[in-house]
């Protein structure tokens, strides 16, 4: 039982209007770390934390490989900046917030420090100049910063639902239990998916097969079996269309369960709206052989699913009556599914 006399959660406008301009640098992360990624620009220098030895290398405004990887830079520095600003002032105001804001902004802080380190580590056993033995632990390290952007996102995502004006008033109905579990499958099948997608952008795997709906020697199934084809068959056939029919599948039990509540029914059809714009840009990407600028699009949207996925769960994970604050209340669904 909660004690009646414990304080109710009250809503910070100004500390949510903060937490969505986090959310919104972290995409503009993700894109510029996507396309320095697809245009091949990730090791334009071969030092970190610093650039050349340099907080502004010279020539980095006029070479574009230099240009994209040191805007990458700044980019993560001013997101990592965002967010331990945004850790400090929600512990200054934690007593009157909800008790899973405290853990999530703590849990973002560590990730995006351990982004970082990642990010650095990528550059420093990348095998450019190094022995070939190490090529492995640095397609590794690519990779573990590509998932660990995601991460980070959902966690940022996440704390602005819990941050908003709208999360005390927004009360929580049995049925949404069903919606927050469907949606808990689905945000993993989406990062099981990014998860290969990641492996098969860093292994240079993205046209092993050219071709799409058909292989190029027009079957469903590839003749050709290797480890790249394999990789490309199940991010691009296999894996969309789990991750599809989930979508589809969690947007329509919430349609069902939710459908007077707009605060689900609206991240529920942008889902779906979000999830056939990706399912374009991923045949445009291969029809157009990877270009540069809708592969990163393609990165960005697949995030875009991932995190509207995650803000429709944490709100269907909304228990009925809560009070997330009081300290001797037991933990809410929010809180155990994030964690």
């Amino acid at each position: 039982m909660i004690p009646t006399d414990s304080p109710t959660p009250t809503a910070s406008p100004g500390l949510a209007r903060y937490a969505k301009v986090v959310v919104v640098a972290a995409f503009c992360l993700i894109f510029t770390g996507g396309h320095t990624t697809t245009s091949g620009a990730g090791m334009a220098f071969p030092d970190w934390p610093l650039s050349n030895g340099s907080l502004n290398p010279e020539g980095w405004l006029s070479n574009f490989f230099m240009f994209l990887e040191h805007s990458h830079r700044l980019t993560a520095g001013l997101v990592a900046t965002l967010i331990t600003v945004l850790f400090v002032w929600v512990v200054v105001r934690r007593a009157a917030l909800p008790r899973a804001a405290f853990w999530l902004a703590l849990w973002a802080l560590v990730g995006v420090l351990t982004q970082a380190l990642l990010g650095g580590l990528r550059v420093m056993l990348d095998p450019q100049g190094i022995a070939a033995t190490t090529s492995t632990i640095a397609t590794t390290f690519r990779v573990l910063h590509g998932c660990c952007a995601q991460i980070e996102l959902t966690l940022v995502v996440a704390l602005a639902a819990v941050l908003s004006p709208l999360w005390p008033r927004f009360t929580g109905q049995p049925d949404y239990r069903k919606i927050a579990r469907a949606g808990w499958i689905t945000v993993g099948i989406l990062f099981v998916q990014l998860i290969v997608g990641a492996i098969m952008r860093h292994l240079g795997a993205g046209l092993a097969i050219p071709s799409f709906p058909l292989t190029t020697d027009g079957g469903i199934m590839p003749k050709v079996h290797n480890a790249y084809v394999d990789l490309n068959f199940t991010h691009t056939r296999f894996g969309a269309l789990v991750a599809t029919l989930s979508i589809v599948w969690l947007s329509s039990r919430t349609l069902r369960l939710g459908g007077t509540e707009d605060r689900l029914v609206r991240p529920a059809m942008l889902l779906m709206a979000l999830v056939a714009v990706q399912l374009i840009l991923g045949m445009l990407v291969i029809w157009h052989l990877r270009p540069p600028l809708l592969t990163t699009l393609h990165v960005v949207n697949g995030a875009a699913v991932l995190a509207t996925a995650v803000l429709l769960t944490v709100r269907a994970c909304r228990s009925p009556g809560a009070d997330v604050h009081d300290e001797t209340a037991p933990n809410p669904h929010l809180l155990g599914a994030t964690a």
